[in-house]
């Protein structure tokens, strides 16, 4: 068992950090001390899904993620977070490496203010359930944009209706994809979470409470409606339920985000990690329901003539990289998903 000293300020700031989103709730971080400042961020390799996240782009944008829940928090207790990605030089783009993704080193430095979406860390959550169709208006977009530095990951936004149908088209024929391949099936099943029993035995992955359901529809569903074990012995009818989830959650979206970057490099990823977490956390200060819709913009073979139509139909050159696509709208909040005691990211 790891001894943590509660008057340690690295303690304090990663409760929050590890409150980050994730692929499938993977919390791929470890974490160690250097000294008595220094943080060592590096990914966690049990914890990536190759067959959904093959070069481990969302892995880095998690990390990203992370770091700035990590630098939101430094300064809520009077600390600066010096970062410094990729300390031992710029790794390849298409493979994850031991190499660590940041070394953080936490400086007393009481002029630094405290920025109030610290306050939102424990309240964001990802939220899978139906919205209310209700539109989001531009000066919310608006309100997003200037929520982080936008110049290196520019934030894009539409509530046209056609629009959204389209995204919503193109989500499900996406998650049909995803989902016809026997490594991408096993990734999902391995951390969706069927019943309440379930996720009171796991401290990662995601289930039917984050999709909205109250605990007598989890049970009836988990029962008898999409167990665990017909999920796995017939993939295809789990496929064609997932798809129409994601069509109707997609189309009944008050309005569709993407954040992209010029590049693909790992610091892209990193700064587009930061970049989300901002926007979802100034989301949650707006009222604003939001959820990534991730399978359109994945990375596999399989996938990349319909994450050309994704570009094609946001603007997006090609030459670019939607680095994360969501859906945003009004709905009523859901469960957070589990969390690994801090302990285990060591």
């Amino acid at each position: 068992m790891i001894l943590f000293d509660p008057a340690d300020i690295r303690i304090r700031v990663l409760n929050s950090a590890i409150l980050a989103p994730s692929p499938h709730n993977t919390q791929p971080w470890r974490v160690a001390f250097r000294g008595e400042e220094r943080i060592v961020l590096s990914i966690d390799h049990t914890r990536l899904i190759p067959g959904c996240d093959p070069i481990g782009r969302q892995a880095f944008i998690s990390a990203g993620a992370f770091l700035e829940n990590l630098d939101l928090a430094a300064k809520s207790g009077g600390f600066r977070a010096d970062i410094d990605l990729f300390p031992w030089g710029w790794p390849d783009a298409r493979t994850v490496a031991e190499d660590p993704v940041a070394h953080v080193d936490l400086i007393e430095d009481r002029r630094v203010d405290c920025d109030p979406l610290f306050l939102k860390i424990p309240l964001r959550h990802t939220n899978r359930r139906r919205f209310e169709g209700k539109k989001v208006p531009l000066e919310a977009a608006g309100e997003l944009t200037a929520a982080y530095d936008f110049s290196l990951v520019p934030l894009g936004f539409s509530h046209d209706d056609d629009l959204i149908r389209s995204v919503a088209d193109l989500a499900a024929e996406a998650m049909e994809i995803e989902l016809a391949d026997r490594e991408r099936v096993r990734e999902t099943l391995r951390y969706f979470r069927f019943t309440d029993r379930e996720v009171r035995s796991s401290s990662d992955g995601f289930g039917h409470a984050q999709s909205g359901y109250g605990r007598l529809a989890r049970f009836f569903i988990g029962r008898f409606i999409l167990s665990r074990e017909r999920a796995s012995s017939s993939p295809e009818s789990f496929s064609r339920m997932a798809k129409k989830s994601t069509r109707e959650q997609v189309a009944g979206a008050g309005g569709i985000g993407w954040l992209s970057t010029k590049g693909d490099h790992r610091v892209d990823q990193v700064r587009a990690g930061r970049a989300y977490q901002r926007v979802h956390l100034k989301a949650s200060a707006l009222g604003l329901a939001l959820q990534p819709v991730s399978q359109p913009i994945s990375d596999y073979p399989d996938m990349a003539d319909l994450r050309s139509g994704i570009h094609e139909l946001l603007g997006v050159p090609a030459t670019h990289t939607i680095q994360m696509l969501f859906r945003l709208g009004y709905a009523d909040p859901v469960p957070a998903t589990p969390r690994r005691a801090l302990g285990e990211f060591f």
